[in-house]
């Protein structure tokens, strides 16, 4: 029998390190946020000279290495924000005491995001620290920060900021998007030892809750030959007094199809919208080392 749970295919990334991704992780399976979701977006980039700057002086974390701009609203980013943002200063110390300059990648990756968390906050979307645990909660099953730095390599603080950056672009994502996935469906209740035949009215129920307005119920059939419930359970006997549990199974798979495919409807319409808040938007980096 095929697998439909947690079969979704993830969006590309844009070269981020591994740890940003998942930090960043979207509250939907198979449709990332921040720095992860930017797959394949272009974005203005001026300013750069590889190889000029390999090194960073501890005086010079903070000096601005990108500037963007959004509705005519110019922001600074720093090395030290570029840097935490991937990881921690410990991670690109050099034994000589100086840093490691990040490369442009990644800094086009945090200026990206720094742009759509402007965007929230220009349109008045706010996150409070109980939304970023619940964030935090759903995604890492933990609201502690330093057991989740901890996991991943980073400073507590840069942490902190990363999560809460992840939770205001899904509530921006939900304030700009009129429709959401719904529900993830749930399979239905595996029947009790010799009933996997049985006609049984809690399989009917289960069926006719998914089947939604597919289903005639005065007239105690389908609303129509054609609709996704109907063509995928013709072979099934459905009445509202009683289902079989493989009429059930093959109800959760029409279902969970229907879901999955609203996903991908919800993904591609966010990553329009970032598209366009990137084409208007303008980032300028240093000169940096490739």
């Amino acid at each position: 029998m095929p697998r439909y749970r947690g079969e979704q295919t993830a969006p590309r990334g844009i070269g981020l390190p591994t740890v940003i991704a998942l930090v960043l992780a979207s509250l939907l399976v198979g449709c990332a946020i921040g720095h992860f979701l930017l797959g394949g977006i272009a974005g203005g980039l001026s300013g750069m000279a590889p190889g000029q700057k390999t090194s960073l002086a501890e005086g010079e974390l903070d000096d601005v290495v990108a500037t963007y701009t959004l509705d005519g609203k110019s922001y600074e980013l720093t090395y030290r924000d570029a840097i935490m943002e991937s990881g921690s200063l410990d991670s690109v110390k050099k034994s000589d005491g100086t840093y490691r300059v990040p490369s442009a990648e990644s800094v086009l990756a945090v200026a990206r995001s720094k742009v759509i968390t402007a965007e929230a906050e220009r349109q008045g979307v706010t996150v409070s620290d109980e939304d970023v645990d619940a964030y935090a909660e759903a995604t890492f099953g933990t609201t502690d920060l330093s057991t989740i730095a901890t996991g991943y390599g980073m400073e507590q603080d840069a942490a902190g900021v990363l999560l809460r950056e992840a939770a205001l672009m899904s509530r921006l994502r939900d304030h700009v998007l009129s429709e959401g996935v719904g529900e993830e469906p749930q399979p239905p209740a595996e029947p009790e030892l010799g009933e996997e035949v049985t006609m049984l009215p809690e399989y009917a129920s289960y069926i006719i809750g998914l089947a939604g307005d597919e289903w005639d119920a005065e007239a105690d059939t389908w609303a129509s030959s054609d609709g996704p419930f109907a063509t995928s359970l013709a072979d099934y006997e459905i009445t509202s007094d009683g289902a079989t549990y493989e009429a059930a199974q093959q109800a959760y798979y029409t279902a969970y199809q229907q879901h999955v495919a609203r996903q991908a409807d919800y993904s591609a319409q966010w990553t329009d919208y970032v598209n366009g808040l990137l084409a208007n938007s303008a980032i300028t980096i240093s000169s940096l080392s490739l």
